[in-house]
């Protein structure tokens, strides 16, 4: 019997954290694959490793057993292959993304990168759509995910989500003629989707507020004063949702690409890249229930 690296470091991860779900997030994999590890694990050594049922993840006396020898199995297969395959993994890959894909994606994937892969420097750049794929283009940037890609661009669908109408929770700015809205400046795509929703059904709006900013869009939100759309995933409980039944038309998903040219297995940009697959397809996994349960409770 050979014992499996990938469940290995599974395993080690939910005992070091104690939790599936905590070990999901920093392997970036969805919960039901690590799960399916350690099962396999435990059937190829005969034993559970794990206490289930109890309040608390705790090992069993194999488990207990079974992860010194785990940790030790997983550095020396580290220490080989970084030293056989001179693969240091160091430098700095240059990352473009928008602003809210930034703040809103970007801290699971980014400690991710710095659990897996310490030395590498992560450089990223905020801007609108148009902006980073001219950059991208023009060899400015090594990975880009956002949306707009051009066609000619070779990329991938990411993550789709919808756009969603909001407000202060407690405000009523919702009811005013013309809509007083807060969106981001000239050049961005959200608001291209946004103001083309509202001429589709003629409802009256106005601009009344400008950021090149999530944190400023969020903070005329929070103001009470003004509507705009966000992505759902971003809807903290302050908000109110907003749809037909306020006279607020659909606008559509907004689509992240995911381009980068670098496809060697060695490459930074790579390395990026597969991790921010991975989290999104775990994201992907539990969209359709969170939406739905935030929908809900609005």
């Amino acid at each position: 019997m050979n014992l499996d690296m990938n469940q290995l470091r599974a395993f080690v991860t939910v005992a070091e954290l104690k939790s599936f779900s905590k070990a999901s997030q920093k392997l970036c994999r969805v919960q039901s694959a690590v799960s399916q590890q350690i099962q396999k694990l435990e059937g190829s050594l005969g034993s559970d490793l794990f206490i289930r049922g109890g309040r608390s993840l705790e090992l069993t006396a194999h488990g207990d057993s079974m992860l010194a020898y785990a940790v030790k199995i997983l550095e020396v297969n580290d220490q080989a292959v970084a030293k056989l395959t001179d693969k240091s993994y160091a430098g700095v890959v240059r990352v473009g993304s928008s602003d809210t894909y930034a703040s809103s994606y970007f801290s699971e994937i980014i400690k991710c990168c710095s659990d897996r892969f310490p030395d590498i420097e992560i450089e990223v750049h905020c801007g609108y759509s148009s902006e980073l794929w001219r950059s991208y283009e023009a060899g400015g940037l090594d990975v880009v995910l956002t949306q707009g890609c051009p066609a000619r661009i070779p990329s991938e669908l990411l993550h789709s989500e919808p756009l969603t109408w909001v407000s202060a929770r407690e405000s009523l700015i919702f009811e005013k003629e013309p809509i007083p809205l807060a969106l981001f400046t000239k050049g961005c795509g959200d608001r291209d989707l946004i103001l083309s929703a509202l001429n589709r059904v003629g409802k009256p709006y106005r601009i009344s507020y400008h950021s090149t900013s999530h944190s400023g869009i969020v903070a005329a939100l929070s103001s009470g004063c003004y509507v705009s759309a966000v992505l759902l995933s971003t809807v903290g409980e302050e908000f109110r949702i907003l749809g037909e039944a306020e006279g607020f038309p659909v606008i559509g998903n907004l689509d992240i690409s995911l381009a980068y040219r670098d496809k060697s297995k060695t490459s930074l940009a790579g390395l990026f890249a597969d991790i921010s697959r991975s989290y999104f397809q775990s994201l992907s996994t539990v969209n359709f229930i969170y939406s739905t349960e935030k929908t809900q409770t609005n």
